[in-house]
Parts: structure tokens; sequence; C-alpha cells
């Protein structure tokens, strides 16, 4: 029997329904709640689609384009006509029946979203299922960790283990790579490709990291302005095989960045108003000096009498797969491990003794948490006068608020922010450009950026990465900057830090990086991802090579880190 939402072909076989169509699809907000009478611009405007079994769709666009409002609506978290968007013939929002056939992975779980279950506790007995055990392996999850004791990286990997663990017919992935090293990224995405390939489910995939995704997508949804601006298969996209022919670095990055650009006017930087020189310095601004450092008293070290040093003005790539101890030592260098004397230093200060080298680092790797504070208004946080009960009222900035510098409105524009948000009613996104721009808005020595830009779209990126360039090159600051995404790094850092285990590998100049320099000459298309791939891979083939053991380790109530961002608990280094 042949339901509504089949057809007949012309030999009488029923013929299954596409796994999306999008059909003149508008959608606007009001007070966060979809209207059909809600005025303002659309987030979506008279959107219309559709995708066949089995494709791998890369939704690309700038931060409010429209991406994750068409994917939140394909996973039914919005309320829409029918008739409109339909997965599998049914209707989205409307068809409860769907949640079996679809996963959404957009909203990530928060630190207190359940009681403190271990992920044994959380996946039961699918933990022995060969493809939970895949996965687990892929996205580097233990089984104890506990969920409310790891990090927000550690969390998202858990979400997607839970999430993937079930065969669906779709998949619905809003930005799930941010917190994962490229080699898990890599074999997450062979992953879904096999999906796709042996069992015809069909992947939609919104990111704005673009490294390795040329060969793996079959088409691209490209939003501009709540728009679908191109909707084609990547054979099609011609200005893609284009940028190949002509021998374009990062090719595909490079067409999403022309196209992103063009929604927004070019924000020059004033850079005499930066702010004051970084003060000068006899030798090495940042040295560090057998360094090492365990978690916890009784545990392993993590860090192994690792030393390196950092010049004045330098831009040090700090980089690695995860578990290298990258965010570890960034911490200790932002004073937020107690470590011994004589073992680290910032303008000749010690980074954890001395209080006052506070005033020529600024450090941001811990995110702030919805609850962080009061529901300010984000120029109250930066020293605005809100008067909104007055007749006429708004935001007054004295003279002196830090909100107010040229500094401040430039990394404003770039970053997208609205000093009118209030920051315990804004995305996770969001809430971290507002730290970004808080953080940076005063002037430093040394800049420690842990994973900073994974939420930004290219633009934002774009504009943070030339604005750190500029602080090193004009003021002569020095800038460590860690992270998994390279495809827009090329001829960005001046330095490299290379770091695989606790040790240090490399530590030099990227002159001095001899496989880059060939790389280059070869006219490799990325030559920097493709370096750094080329070590993680190598570090994980040895890593293959030790024992492996599903030993539970409960000892510190689940609390092992595998990236050194666990929750409290005491320290111990020497």
């Amino acid at each position: 029997m042949v339901n509504e939402n089949q057809q007949m072909n012309v030999d009488g076989e029923t013929l299954k329904p596409e796994p999306l169509e999008v059909k003149n699809l508008t959608y606007k907000y009001r007070g966060g709640v979809y209207e059909v009478e809600a005025t303002g611009p659309a987030q979506l405007d008279n959107i219309s689609c559709t995708f066949g079994r089995g494709a791998r769709v890369l939704v690309a666009g700038a931060n409010g384009a429209g991406k994750s409002t068409l994917l939140s609506i394909m996973g039914g978290k919005k309320m829409i006509p029918r008739g409109q968007c339909s997965l599998l013939g049914r209707d989205a929002f409307h068809d409860t029946g769907l949640a079996g056939e679809v996963m959404y992975c957009g909203d990530w779980w928060r630190t207190d979203f359940f009681f403190n279950i271990s992920v044994r506790e959380l996946i039961g007995k699918k933990m022995e299922e060969p493809r939970c055990i895949r996965l687990m392996e892929i996205l580097q999850v233990e089984p104890s960790w506990r969920i409310n004791s790891i990090s927000d990286g550690q969390r998202r990997r858990c979400q997607l283990l839970d999430s993937l663990i079930d065969e669906k017919a779709i998949y619905v992935l809003d930005e799930i790579t941010t917190d994962l090293d490229l080699f898990a990224r890599e074999g997450l995405l062979r992953f879904l490709r096999a999906e796709t390939e042996e069992r015809g489910a069909t992947i939609f995939y919104a990111t704005h990291i673009f490294d390795c995704l040329a060969d793996w997508a079959t088409h691209i949804l490209f939003f501009d302005g709540g728009r679908n601006k191109r909707c084609c298969t990547m054979g099609e996209l011609h200005e893609y095989q284009k940028l190949v022919a002509d021998g374009a670095r990062c090719p595909l990055y490079s067409l999403m960045k022309q196209w992103v650009f063009e929604k927004y006017a070019e924000v020059p930087l004033d850079t005499n108003t930066l702010g004051p020189p970084a003060e000068p310095s006899e030798g090495p601004v940042l040295i560090v000096n057998k360094l090492t450092y365990a978690y916890a008293a009784g545990a392993k070290n993590v860090l192994k009498e690792i030393s390196f040093s950092c010049a004045r003005g330098s831009r040090v790539l700090v980089v690695g797969a995860n578990g290298a101890c990258k965010s570890t030592i960034l911490s200790i260098l932002g004073g937020k491990r107690m470590i011994p004397r004589g073992t680290t230093s910032i303008m000749g200060l010690d980074c954890f003794n001395d209080t006052t080298v506070g005033k020529y680092v600024m450090f941001c790797g811990d995110w702030w948490r919805t609850n962080f504070m009061m529901n300010l208004r984000f120029g109250e946080l930066l020293g605005a006068k809100c008067n909104y009960g007055e007749a006429g009222g708004g935001m007054t900035w004295p003279a002196d608020a830090v909100g107010n510098t040229p500094r401040s409105r430039h990394l404003a524009a770039i970053l997208q922010v609205n000093f009118e948000w209030k920051i315990n009613e804004i995305s996770d996104g969001q809430r971290r450009r507002c730290q970004l721009l808080e953080n940076l808005a005063t002037p430093k020595q040394v800049y420690l950026m842990d994973e900073i830009t994974s939420d930004l779209d290219l633009y934002a990126r774009e504009g943070l990465l030339n604005f750190l360039k500029a602080e090193s090159d004009v003021r002569g600051a020095t800038i460590l900057y860690a992270t998994h995404i390279f495809d827009h790094l090329e001829g960005w850092a001046t330095d490299l830090l290379h770091l695989s285990q606790g040790e240090v590998i490399q530590s030099c100049p990227m002159s001095e990086v001899t496989e880059y320099t060939e790389l280059i000459a070869q006219g490799t298309t990325c030559p920097l991802y493709s370096l750094i791939r080329k070590w993680v891979y190598a570090e994980y083939a040895e890593l293959a090579k030790l024992p492996k053991s599903r030993q539970e380790d409960e000892s510190m109530d689940g609390r092992v880190p595998a990236l050194g961002l666990a929750g409290p608990m005491c320290l111990q280094s020497g």
C-alpha cells in the first residue's frame, strides 16, 4: 500500500521520498519564538532545495546567515507550517516519528545537564557494541569520564558518541568538530562517509572549518543573508574547480572566504589606536625551563622537563594532537596552575608565584558559563551606564570606559558583537566572542590563546588574526596560539611550537621548519595542514603500538583528564 507521501514510477514501483525537500521556507524570529506574522528581517527567506539519498551536504555561510536555523528546523526544534520542510516525505516538527529516523546534534549539553554519571552509565549496554567501540576510538572518549567533571570539549565528544551510537537515515550536524584535533575530525568524517556509502544515509554538516572537506562533500549549500546563494554538487562548483586549476592555496577556504567577505564592509585597522608598544625585553619574553607537571599526587607526569622560549613580537603557533598538553602549558603560563618557582617566567616574573605578572599577560582558554555573572548587558560589563528605565534612556559611555575606545570598537566590528546583548541570553558562540572582546580590549605584552576561533566564521576569524598580527608587528606583543584549525593560517605564524605527549618536539622559527618549506616548493595545496596532519598521524601510529586497556580508573571519580582541562582537583608538579 502506498502512503500519501509516496509516489509510483512508470513501472508501478514505489518511489521513496527524498531525505530533504524544502519548499519556499521563510522563517522569522520574534522574541525567540517563530510567528507567521512576525516583523523584521527573515532569518530564512524563501528557501527551496532538495537532496537525495546518500548525499553529504556541506552547509556554509557567515554567522547569522541562516545555517543553524535551517538545521534546527530539520531537527524538529522550531515550529513551521506544514509542507515547507519535509524529511523522508514527512513534515519536520509536526511528525514526531521522525525522531527515530533523524539525528540532530547542535544544542550542546551544559555542565549541569544531568547527574554526574559516567560515560559507561550514560551509554549502558551499547558500550560493548562494535559501532560504539569504533566511535569511542575516533572521539577518544574514556568510559570512566564523568559528564559534569570533564572539559567542554570532552563533554561535546561524549554527546557526539551518544548521538551517533544509533544508526539513522539522516544526520543533521551543526558545527560538531570544533573541539576535535585533525586526526579525530578526519576519523569522524570517514565514519560519516561510510554511513552514506554503505547504508545510504544523508548528512548535513554545517561548519566554518574547511580543512579536508573538498573531497568529502558531495554537495554544497551556501547561505547568504537567509537565502541559499549556491546549491549544487561539488562537481558543479566551477569557481572552486578554477581555483584548483590555478594552483590556489587552500582553494575551498579561499572560495568560502571570498563569498563570506562579500557580505561585510571592510573594517580598516588604525594601528595608532592599538595602544602603547610592548615593553622592551633583554632576552626572551617568555621562558619555560625544565618544567615537569602532574595533575595530582601519585599521577603520572603529563609534562616531562620541557623547555622553550619566545622572543618579543613573535607569533607562536602551538600544535599537537589532543593530549599533547597544549592547553596545560598555556594555562600554566597564564598563572592558572601551581608550579615550583624557576620553571616558568614572563617578563622576568614567575608565572604563578608573582601576581604582578597579570598586568602583562592575557590568557583566554576558560570560557564563561551561562550563569557566570548577573545578567548584564555586555556594554555594562565594559563600563557603560544603562538607563533603560528612564525616558529616552539607553547606553551611555563614560570617557574612561574600556568599551568606549577605538580599539574596542574595532574588535566589536570584526567579532560582530552587540553591546546591547545580555550575557545570559545569548548563544555560547556569541558569549565567547564577548569574552574575546573583553579580554583583548586592554593591551597586553603577552597573549595566550587556546582554541579561540572555533566558534567564529571566516570573517571574524580573519579579522581577529589580522588584529593579533598587528599587535605583534606594531606593538611588539608576543602571541601563543593553540589550534586544530589550519586552513587560514598560511603565513601567519613566525614561530612553531610542536608538542607531543607532554614533550617539546620542535620549537623554532617557521623559516627553520624545512618540511614546511619543502611542501611549499612542491606546490602543495595546503602545506601547513599537510605538515601538521603528517605529524599528528605519525603520533597516533606510535600510540597504536602501545598495549591498549579499557580498565576504568575510578581513583579520582573518573576525572583523569585527557586534555588537561578537567574540573577542580589537587595539582602537583616538580
